[in-house]
């Protein structure tokens, strides 16, 4: 890893924990990374780390509700003009005004709708293992989750009130344990009731070590889960906000990475939008899918130096001059 530098930057009325690492100045190419749930800046590390290496300014804030970052209590806080917003006026404070953009889990959604409200800051965006959700009319969100999997599915759970105390009866690094390595999908994936009757050892893989474990329990056990949660609060108001976008694509060149073992991938009608022209009709620029085998859902930390390789693969074109049209690996 790098040397990795942290402060906090007042944006947008919240004080955000900004982890950085790679070149200072305002000249070298920068790199945003945006990370999802249950995680922090710290899902980055390996990219970070690499990319710095090559001459990338990295830059991974804690999101609005996480780690070192503001958390305010109210769940229609975490809108996604909040969380854009933030990312915006976090690179207004940094005085970055374009950046490339890697996002993951709900990184990835608050990364395409950064892409899809201002793409002028974006150069272009690698995301991981979520795809483009476009706005259906109709079909709220939380519709369609409970007539897919039913009410005890973890989106669906997660709107009920207080919902977030039930994480502090669990050990947290055995909680991180199984949410990072166990493979479910459907309604078993984050079912909080049998996460907690899970008796076995977890053995972790070699790319999750005790101290990884170890930092995001000790960080959560200070913050709770609200925080992360309240973005799922917010599916169906954000469907209602979203509604002057309806059919808008995003217009951004991008890359789109996912696991064939992620539960996201799996989801009714993924892999036909993905890979049928879905995708490509609402991200017209969208130049390249890769589907990595035998990979899940935290992809950038289970195939770190294979993710990385990928960013800076795509990324490094726009430097260098070299045309970013290639055949689609569908």
């Amino acid at each position: 890893m790098a040397a990795v530098r942290h402060r906090q930057v007042e944006a947008n009325g919240i004080s955000m924990h900004v982890a950085e690492a790679g070149p200072e100045d305002a000249s070298s190419p920068a790199v945003l990374f945006v990370h999802g749930f249950p995680e922090l800046w710290y899902s980055w590390r390996h990219q970070m780390g690499y990319l710095a290496a090559r001459g990338y300014r990295c830059v991974a804030p804690d999101l609005r509700g996480y780690g070192g970052t503001t958390a305010p209590p109210e769940p229609s806080s975490y809108t996604a003009f909040h969380i854009v917003g933030d990312l915006v006026a976090l690179l207004d404070a940094l005085r970055l005004p374009q950046v490339f953009v890697v996002g993951h889990d709900w990184g990835a959604i608050v990364s395409w709708n950064l892409c899809l409200l201002r793409p002028d800051r974006v150069r272009a965006l690698v995301n991981l293992s979520v795809a483009f959700m476009p706005r259906r009319r109709g079909v709220k969100p939380l519709e369609y989750f409970r007539a897919a999997y039913g009410d005890d599915y973890y989106v669906c759970r997660f709107q009920e009130p207080g919902v977030e105390a039930e994480f502090t009866t669990f050990d947290l690094k055995s909680f991180f344990k199984l949410a990072l390595t166990v493979r479910t999908v459907g309604s078993s994936s984050m079912n909080l009731r049998k996460m907690r009757a899970y008796k076995k050892e977890i053995k972790l893989p070699s790319w999750l070590s005790e101290e990884d474990v170890s930092y995001l329990a000790s960080v959560y056990a200070k913050t709770g889960f609200a925080g992360g949660i309240n973005y799922y609060r917010c599916l169906d108001l954000n469907w209602e906000l979203m509604a002057p976008w309806t059919g808008a694509k995003v217009q951004v060149p991008t890359k789109f990475i996912v696991g064939d073992g992620d539960l996201s991938y799996h989801l009714p009608g993924v892999k036909s939008y993905v890979h049928k022209g879905g995708l490509k009709r609402d991200v017209p620029m969208l130049e390249e899918v890769v589907v990595i085998k035998g990979a899940g859902h935290f992809i950038q930390q289970e195939r770190a130096q294979e993710i990385s390789e990928h960013i800076y693969d795509y990324i490094k074109k726009f430097e260098t001059g070299v045309s970013t049209l290639q055949v689609s690996k569908l």
